[in-house]
């Protein structure tokens, strides 16, 4: 049952992200655009984004062009909380690596995967790699 559910909430969200790319057009036309982050082939960098999976159920997605990007690693990064504390944000980190010179972007998306899958918000991050 766990299986079926990976499944279905991984099929979510790859439609999800599919559709915010269609209808992205411009890399910016629908969401403004973060900062612009330049980097060499080979080199790695990281995109910190505020989360509160845990007490929220929102979680961030990434769709990204494989040709250019691969994802190394994701991680979280727990907020100060004090003992009995619940609900304290923290970060989530996605630390990529560029494969080859070229322009391309990641997108983000903050949802909760079983709420119809309703995207709470959208970033853009154009990558320039030289």
């Amino acid at each position: 049952m766990k299986r079926l559910a990976s499944i279905l909430l991984a099929a979510i969200a790859a439609v999800l992200l599919a559709l915010a790319t269609i209808s992205a057009g411009s890399i910016c036309d629908n969401a403004p655009c973060e900062e612009v982050i330049n980097v060499t082939a080979g080199e790695n960098f990281t995109i910190e984004l505020e989360s509160n999976a845990g007490s929220t159920g929102f979680e961030w997605w990434n769709q990204f062009d494989t040709e250019y990007l691969s994802l190394v690693s994701s991680s979280e990064l727990s907020g100060n909380a004090k003992p009995g504390w619940v609900g304290v944000p923290g970060k989530k980190l996605f630390e990529f690596s560029a494969k080859k010179p070229g322009s391309t972007q990641v997108i983000m998306l903050l949802l909760q995967p079983w709420e119809n899958s309703t995207v709470e918000e959208r970033k853009i991050f154009p990558v320039n790699i030289s």
